[in-house]
């Protein structure tokens, strides 16, 4: 059978990284700048801009509750290859 050794604390350090990225991730918002403008194109763009600012932010949910939830089976795993090697 094979071996599958898991380095703990380079796994933790990326997902740091992922974490950090997933902060900075940001739009800004162009919709500020469209003014009083009452154009049927503005008036879509800005619901459009809407929709895919909502995207962005459900993915960031759903990308920091994938790292937590790795950063957990991360450490079961630890834990468990720890309690293994004390036997």
């Amino acid at each position: 059978m094979g071996q599958i050794k898991l380095n703990y604390q380079t796994v933790m350090d990326k997902l740091d990284e992922v974490s950090q990225a997933v902060e900075a991730l940001a739009m800004k918002k162009a919709a500020d700048k469209a003014g009083e403008n009452s154009l049927e194109f503005v008036t879509k763009w800005t619901a459009r801009e809407a929709e895919v600012s909502e995207m962005v932010s459900n993915f960031k949910e759903a990308l920091m509750k994938n790292v937590q939830d790795t950063r957990s089976n991360v450490k079961t795993l630890k834990e468990q290859d720890e309690a293994i090697a004390a036997k």
